[in-house]
């Protein structure tokens, strides 16, 4: 018995038990506490173990086995952590279960990650959302046979016809990377977009909150222009249940068992219910002469439907196909909406700037054959300077994704070994706000609209040196959409879907800001600020309301 021996006792045995309980919790988290902070201590003198062929110096933590799991809760503050903790910002690591996840820091480091990407695959971290978008085993070991990666050279012998990753990437940049195919997707979601905002009559005043308000508006035409009118005929109240699985979607991403969170599950299935139902009638509905087309009724965008023949080409079943969609509308959705947002409730918040911003996209309206103010979304994006840095900085300070990648061989970085099989994790929040992005009377922790303007006509006062902006502006300083060979291949519809939604709102409507609110509809005695819950996951949505009086411009 030794120390629990000399446990004193209550007399009561139900007291007793829990007290001896949590007793033993408190000696077991305190003792792999002490254990894991004087490893990291002794491990961390001197050279640090660096050139010595080790991997880099595990974080401490209390949890046995899982290590620093709870820290992921906290993204941003692990973050943090982990820098803070890091001699001279070199990689550290932190245990969770079975693997390490070695998270660096610098420029070199974030360099190195976009330059390997060979011996770094991002098949992992896909496979974990398909399994917990309710992929079911079957589907999901077709999607794992494929160990080929997206390249032209696969890097395993996998038949060419199997090669689903090839072949849904490729398909990305045929739809998402190419110029005249975005400008297909773009004109139809300006397309769908209108007839959206139309459906207010011309001078009437409403009083909305405008995060709910556009965030419909915009969901409906942009996923209307993407995957067709369908899913609303099957599921009337689809933005809802998309709205609660967005609501869920991070905890439900990481594999939050249903007994902690049987709400984000019952909002994943709802989601994949309506997705399975519309897949079904698309499959079912749709013919041959559809193939050829740029848009249809029933898979909506040709993308969308190249990406299910390509999916149902490898043996995926419909349900699979279903599940695979989920992150993918996701990502579509749940970061252009609300940048978007975000650029109108910057704009509002200081005097006048609203008005520059409509005087400035005005000169890219125009009038169509059918009398429809619309917008010549080319000029728009060429010519619209204000618009544009808006949109930059709202990347910029709103944005917090994380680039992780698996260790497909060992790597050597900066004096350690990263161990196949590993994960490595990246953060684009902290060089984002990092002192490049400092400028006197604007600090980079907070949002200036002219910043991508008045940044690049800085110029060094050594003739020799670089400027601030173009060291800023390098990709492994500034990396909203990721980076290297897995860079995000929706960036340039995402970039025109976001600066034309916000024209044409802006050209539509008289905006009259009211007050502030929170989500739940309470009133709220500050702004809007990102929240934090979604670290890691790409846009910060705002965590506050603004109530508006919109009124539609003649």
């Amino acid at each position: 018995m030794g120390i629990i021996s000399l446990f004193p006792r209550t007399g009561v045995a139900a007291v007793d038990s829990i007290l001896l309980a949590g007793f033993i919790l408190v000696a077991v988290l305190g003792g792999t506490s002490a254990f894991t902070h004087c490893r990291y201590w002794l491990q961390s003198r001197g050279n640090a173990g660096r050139f010595e062929g080790r991997e880099p110096l595990t974080l401490p933590y209390s949890i046995p086995w899982l290590g620093g799991f709870s820290r992921m809760m906290d993204p941003h503050g692990m973050y943090a952590y982990a820098r803070k903790m890091s001699p001279q910002n070199r990689p550290v690591s932190l245990r969770v279960g079975p693997v390490d996840i070695y998270i660096l820091f610098g420029d070199k480091n974030i360099r190195m990650i976009f330059r390997n990407s060979k011996v770094l695959s991002k098949d992992a971290s896909s496979q974990m959302l398909f399994r917990n978008s309710g992929m079911d085993p079957r589907d999901q070991k077709i999607m794992a046979y494929d160990t080929s990666g997206t390249g032209t050279v696969p890097l395993t012998d996998i038949p060419e016809e199997k090669r689903i990753w090839k072949m849904s990437h490729a398909t990305g940049v045929a739809h998402l990377a190419s110029g005249p195919a975005v400008t297909v997707l773009t004109n139809k979601f300006t397309e769908c977009f209108i007839q959206e905002l139309n459906k207010e009559p011309k001078d009437k005043t409403m009083t909305v909150p405008l995060y709910d308000y556009f965030r419909g508006v915009m969901a409906t035409g942009s996923m209307i222009s993407i995957i067709g009118p369908e899913m609303y005929k099957l599921t009337p109240d689809f933005n809802k249940i998309y709205w609660d699985y967005d609501n869920a979607f991070l905890l439900m991403a990481i594999g939050m068992p249903k007994f902690l969170y049987w709400k984000g599950h019952a909002a994943r299935n709802r989601m994949l219910a309506a997705t399975k139902l519309w897949l079904k009638s698309a499959w079912k509905n749709t013919d041959e002469k559809s193939a050829d087309k740029d848009w249809e009724p029933h898979f909506g965008s040709r993308f969308i439907r190249q990406l299910a023949e390509n999916m149902d080409s490898v043996g995926l079943s419909q349900d699979g196909q279903a599940s695979a969609f989920l992150p993918m509308i996701w990502a579509i959705n749940s970061n252009a909406i609300p940048c978007a947002v975000w650029v109108i409730f910057e704009s509002l918040q200081r005097p006048g700037l609203i008005d520059c911003l409509r005087e400035e996209v005005s000169a890219s309206a125009i009038i169509d054959e059918n009398g429809e103010l619309t917008i010549d979304v080319p000029k728009l994006i060429s010519q619209s300077p204000l618009l544009t840095s808006i949109y930059l900085e709202c990347l910029r300070v709103r944005s917090s994704n994380t680039v992780t990648r698996k260790l497909i061989e060992d790597l050597e970085c900066d004096g350690y070994v990263l161990k196949k099989g590993n994960h490595i994790m990246s953060p684009s929040w902290l060089p984002s706000h990092g002192p490049l992005w400092d400028v006197e009377g604007h600090p980079a922790n907070q949002f200036w609209p002219e910043r991508f303007i008045e940044m690049p006509k800085m110029r060094p006062s050594d003739p020799e040196g670089k400027a601030q902006f173009d060291l800023a502006m390098k990709p492994d300083h500034f990396f909203p959409y990721g980076g290297g060979g897995m860079i995000c291949t929706g960036r340039f519809f995402a970039k025109q879907e976001i600066m034309a939604a916000v024209a044409l709102f802006v050209l539509k409507f008289d905006v009259e800001p009211l007050n502030w609110i929170t989500l739940s509809g309470k009133s709220s005695e500050r702004p809007a600020k990102p929240d934090e819950n979604y670290a890691g996951a790409g846009l910060l949505p705002p965590d506050r309301d603004l109530m508006v009086k919109l009124r539609r411009r003649k």
